[in-house]
């Protein structure tokens, strides 16, 4: 295998030095170099346009350019080439100049052999190429934190893509990239997103459903490179990749905890071979991409069922309140015909018949309460819900609760009414209310097995004082907290 030889610009006005330079670097047998040798910076800015080099002998005194200048001229011109400088003095502050400005090392023309000239040449050449790889490494590693932090500033997944694919063009050296996402409703790898190629003309080509070379990198999950998409036999639209001047591709899979999410895929617009080391980076971008879009896919999904859910609650509160609603029309009615039959408003009946019907409105009024109850629970629920107070004789009011509590249970459980006939007016919701109480004291039958339950309300002295100031200063009611029900 040959090794091609190592390019070398000579900028050098003094053709003397120049000839030794040359009779040095040919002295050496064990290293092949190719120098090319110019006398102005100028021309040796125009030699670099039009031919590559791998390194700058550079003289730091010229007809168009003397000292640091032409150190700093060339650098800018030229910065990822190493540069020698090259003087016929010894200046410990100009050689520390010199490095400052960008040069790889400093020699004296007069103290120059050939083993020292080579030594010099190679050792600038693997600094540069050293200080490359670590700007490189540098600049991917903030590649990579743009990336992620603008990938998880937000869960909207069309978002997190867009983003993805605006910082990958901005801080990436590739022409063009696309997202392909698995539906797994379809079993397809359908086109989501692209950047840099026409999104209509993308998604028509053939390869669109993941039959192309997307599909090889996600049934194997493992990178898959091309360096001429013309020459790939499983290309299924040379003619799209023609139209947009698209030569070589790379396609990583994205996965996120062992499961396949679909392909991002790079183009470039010259033949170019991914590396390794470029192929390791990508992969780990591709990685954090696919972590920020399965986090966007869960988000969507858990969004989704939410609304369901919320949608379904929706639907069963309004069966619960429209059936609530139709069953309690024909229980009134029940109610009302039973209570006249009852009271004898039919036809005289006698009293082993008038225990039945105490026993059917008795029933009745526990269905009509358990209905009221579904009501209370699906009106409770309405976000607009809220308390609509208003005078309540306590004493009318408790009357009327022990009304519905008349006739005898199935249980031997009795129930004791304690309150006086000289309740006070209170301000309530009396709808409310009743359903808390009626509650309360059916709970308490329910976990009585025998004796009775006592129901009792009374006005504490203290109350009674306060009560009795009210009615002084022309008040009409009692503030709620006057009242104790026990």
């Amino acid at each position: 295998m040959s090794i091609l030889p190592i390019k070398v610009l000579l900028v050098e006005d003094n053709p003397g030095d120049a000839r030794l330079l040359r009779e040095a670097l040919a002295e050496m047998a064990r290293a092949r170099f190719d120098l090319t040798h110019v006398d102005r910076l100028g021309e040796a800015i125009r030699r670099l346009e039009e031919e590559r080099f791998d390194i700058i002998l550079l003289d730091l005194s010229l007809p168009d350019a003397q000292g640091l200048d032409a150190v700093v001229w060339a650098h800018g011109q030229v910065p990822h080439l190493p540069i020698v400088v090259l003087t016929g003095l010894e200046n410990e502050e100009l050689a520390a100049g010199a490095l400052r400005q960008g040069a790889q090392d400093y020699l004296v023309k007069g103290q120059v052999d050939g083993n020292l000239l080579v030594r010099s040449i190679r050792y600038a050449i693997e600094r540069k190429r050293a200080e490359e790889q670590i700007q490189e490494s540098l600049r991917r590693l903030r590649a990579l934190r743009e990336i992620e932090r603008a990938t998880i500033s937000t869960l909207d997944l069309r978002t997190v893509l867009d983003v993805l694919l605006q910082k990958i063009d901005v801080l990436l050296p590739y022409s063009a990239a696309t997202v392909r996402l698995f539906n797994k409703a379809t079993s397809l790898l359908e086109p989501i997103a692209c950047r840099n190629v026409d999104e209509g003309d993308w998604k028509s080509e053939p390869g669109k459903s993941g039959r192309g070379l997307p599909n090889v990198v996600f049934e194997n999950k493992a990178p898959w490179t091309v360096r001429d998409l013309q020459a790939e036999p499983r290309v299924r639209d040379l003619e799209f990749f023609r139209r947009n001047g698209l030569i070589s591709y790379l396609g990583l899979p994205l996965v996120a905890k062992d499961e396949n999410l679909g392909v991002l895929s790079f183009y470039t617009k010259q033949e170019h071979s991914f590396g390794d080391e470029e192929i390791e980076f990508l992969s780990t971008l591709a990685d954090q991409a696919a972590i920020a879009i399965q986090n966007s896919q869960l988000y969507e999904e858990i969004r989704s069922s939410r609304d369901a859910l919320e949608r379904a609650n929706q639907v069963k509160e309004e069966f619960l309140s429209v059936m609530s609603h139709e069953l309690r029309t024909p229980l009134n009615a029940i109610l009302g015909y039973t209570e006249m039959v009852k009271e004898g408003l039919q036809g005289e009946i006698n009293p082993e018949q008038v225990r039945s019907l105490k026993k059917v409105i008795s029933r009745t009024k526990e269905l009509l309460t358990m209905i009221n109850g579904i009501l209370q629970v699906t009106s409770m629920k309405a976000p607009s819900i809220g308390a609509e107070s208003r005078e309540l004789n306590l004493g009318d009011f408790l009357d009327e609760l022990r009304s519905g509590y008349e006739f005898p249970s199935d249980k031997n459980v009795g129930i004791h009414w304690d309150y006086p006939s000289d309740l006070p007016v209170i301000e309530s919701d009396p709808e409310k209310l009743r359903h808390i109480l009626q509650n309360l004291i059916n709970n308490a039958i329910k976990f009585t097995d025998k004796g009775k339950v006592t129901v009792s309300a009374r006005l504490q002295e203290g109350d009674r004082r306060e009560a009795t100031g009210n009615r002084e200063n022309g008040e009409k009611s009692l503030s709620p907290h006057a009242s104790r029900l026990c």
